[in-house]
């Protein structure tokens, strides 16, 4: 099995759209009416930031559209939102142009109507929207702008006659070439309009120079509405503006801020006409991150701009129609706080569009589907619709350290030279799997060669019934395993103890077939789970826990293999209903890996140099539950944690509770 590197940066990353498995979240019954009566930040009583409606702080994260009247596509149809957020967004701003572009002042009517549907779909999804009057040059009591008032007057009449909470108004987008005066008198105008119509609504305020100057909103705040919760914004390129984050640092420890809008891009839209994006750019973003994250004494909600698939540096997107992801798409959704499950997201279809059932036999060489459709030849060749290598790191991850004279891997096709009497099964993938050829002839199942330590699958299945099932495994001669079965869909361990409901990382397979020589290939046996490749003990006990019907993705990585080479064989597995369940389903589940706490590390993501928010005892596990670190913590102390780069749940327990986080290691 072969990791092929130079597929994953460009079509090994791409996976496509699926609207029908949204979130469920519904951020907006969550959070409340967002507002800054809540907690306090650097210990100043004055200084309060975004905060939900029990007075948490809160950082929303998310997309901005690039120009929704734009000829080049951007993509802000109900689907693309679904799929948005799926990814991880809470807030979507619709960046509304007003002299460009077929923008608001040709068709006023048709920009009110958008603007509705956006918020309509938005609070159906459950997610906030931001209101932006996006203009691009000037001052913003420029003639060109001045059915300003009439804009925000018309959407904030229809917020307060549909009683939305959602809704965010930035009501102008970088203001330039003008003074923060300038902008207070505007302001002026906007904001009593607002106030009458959504008192209580958060209102963000464009600060001078293209929202660079945010110190001059710092030095001199908007003053006299108290019925608002005003914001000032702050924009970011990061190939092009790291010289004013030491602004945004001092402004976030005096003002409440939103970075509207910023991109791992340059800022010179001459620049920007390239899907190249130099190293040091996706540096500068992380250094923004890390201070939105907390670093300052504030969490900073932010929009990343933008989600399109305009031919551009910023664009998240290669196409609208398909979904897949750019570079510049990829480290934005790695910034996101996944909701659904562990990246990538969004997995492809079950294989043949057949999810298997459970309790039932499992096939794992039918693990899941990658992306469907046209994609370019990278030299490694074009089968059908797929392609080479398309599914690491997404529905597999494969190596190929073992040696082979016998059959030639070279191009990572495992399949097309192991597969035997199934020669063409899955012949454009990397995995290594054929047939259990000659078990009897009829079955059609295949198994998994040449496995390696820390290769996994995943694959979806459609559990039946609810319950505890022990597993068997086909093995033939030789075959050693040890391997964990996580949940993806749920993010937490499914192996269980079903004697006391404790938790398991392993499960493991000693194979008794007899050597048959180059036969082998031909005799295999159905074969009881041990405890371990070294004591063999006893694991009746064993199980894996269902705890909901309905489709199930689940994640097979292996540990360990056969000790005389660094590979090993593994067939079906066979899921058994041995006792029943009728607890508590995941999303009410205790340790609720589902309400994860994004301000108890930061920076996060971080180069493994951490800090806890809270004292208390600090366990970190890797996704398949095993402890890679742990001690006790004092907060707001750099803690070093020395581990490789991934992604990790971190547990932090104290005297009357347990927080969760997901935390990257870049």
């Amino acid at each position: 099995m072969k990791h092929f590197f130079p597929l994953l940066t460009t079509a090994a990353l791409a996976f496509t759209i699926n609207a029908s498995a949204a979130i469920e979240d519904n951020y907006i019954e969550k959070y409340g009416r967002l507002n800054l009566n809540g907690k306090m930040f650097n210990g100043d009583p004055n200084n309060r930031q975004l905060s939900d409606k029990d007075g948490n702080a809160i950082r929303l994260e998310g997309w901005s559209s690039s120009a929704w009247m734009s000829q080049w596509g951007d993509c802000h149809q109900k689907r693309h939102l679904e799929q948005m957020k799926q990814w991880g967004a809470r807030v979507y701003r619709g960046a509304m142009f007003i002299t460009e572009e077929g923008g608001y002042n040709d068709n006023k009517e048709e920009a009110i109507n958008q603007t509705k549907t956006f918020i309509d779909q938005t609070a159906e999804l459950g997610m906030y929207y931001i209101c932006d009057w996006h203009m691009k040059e000037g001052n913003p009591n420029d003639e060109v702008y001045s059915d300003a008032p009439y804009y925000f007057k018309t959407i904030s009449e229809y917020v307060k006659s549909k009683g939305y909470i959602h809704v965010l108004y930035e009501i102008c987008n970088e203001p330039n070439g003008c003074t923060w005066s300038d902008i207070k008198q505007y302001a002026d105008k906007i904001l009593p309009i607002i106030q009458e119509n959504d008192p209580g609504a958060c209102v963000i305020v464009g600060t001078p120079q293209w929202d660079q100057n945010i110190n001059e909103a710092q030095e001199n705040p908007i003053q006299g509405y108290d019925n608002l919760n005003i914001l000032y914004s702050f924009h970011y390129y990061a190939c092009s503006h790291q010289q004013f984050l030491s602004r945004l640092v001092n402004a976030a420890k005096v003002i409440p801020v939103f970075i509207s809008e910023w991109s791992i891009a340059d800022f010179d839209p001459e620049q920007q006409n390239s899907r190249k994006v130099e190293s040091s750019c996706y540096t500068s973003a992380e250094q923004l991150i890390n201070i939105a994250n907390g670093t300052a004494g504030q969490q900073i909600s932010w929009c990343a701009s933008s989600f399109s698939e305009k031919e551009s540096q910023a664009s998240s997107l290669m196409s609208c129609e398909n979904m897949k992801l750019s570079n510049t798409g990829m480290e934005i959704f790695s910034l996101l706080p996944w909701i659904c499950c562990e990246p990538p997201c969004c997995l492809g279809p079950c294989y043949e569009n057949l999810c298997q059932e459970v309790p039932g036999i499992v096939d794992l060489g039918r693990y899941d589907m990658n992306e469907e459709g046209n994609v370019e030849d990278m030299g490694f060749g074009k089968i059908g619709s797929s392609y080479v290598g398309g599914g690491e790191g997404v529905a597999y991850h494969e190596l190929n350290s073992y040696s082979d004279e016998k059959n030639d891997r070279s191009l990572c096709n495992g399949a097309f030279k192991q597969a035997d009497e199934d020669f063409f099964f899955r012949q454009d993938e990397c995995v290594d799997a054929k047939a259990c050829y000659g078990f009897t002839g009829q079955e059609g199942w295949h198994n998994l060669c040449y496995i390696e330590p820390e290769e996994w699958i995943a694959i979806t299945l459609d559990i039946q019934e609810p319950g505890y099932y022990s597993i068997e495994a086909l093995c033939n001669f030789g075959s050693k395993q040890v391997f964990g079965i996580t949940s993806i869909t749920y993010n937490c361990n499914l192996l269980v103890d079903k004697s006391n409901d404790k938790e398991l990382n392993q499960i493991a397979f000693v194979s008794e077939v007899p050597d048959h020589g180059d036969e082998n290939d031909k005799y295999w046996e159905w074969t009881a789970p041990v405890t371990d490749l070294d004591t063999k003990g006893d694991a009746s006990n064993y199980a894996v826990l269902f705890k909901e019907t309905g489709k199930h993705t689940i994640k097979i990585t292996f540990q360990d293999g056969i000790e005389t080479k660094p590979a090993g064989d593994l067939g079906p597995l066979n899921f058994t209903k041995v006792k029943a369940y009728n607890g508590l389903g995941y999303d009410t589940k205790n340790e609720d890996y589902l309400s994860f706490d994004n301000s108890l590390i930061f920076p996060n993501p971080s180069n493994g140099n951490i800090s806890v928010a809270t004292a208390g005892e600090l366990i970190i596990t890797d996704l398949i539950g095993e402890v890679v670190f742990s001690a006790q913590v004092e907060a707001n102390t750099e803690i070093s944690t020395h581990l490789k780069a991934g992604n990790y749940i971190a547990k932090v327990k104290t005297t009357n509770a347990v927080k969760v986080a997901k935390i990257i290691i870049k």
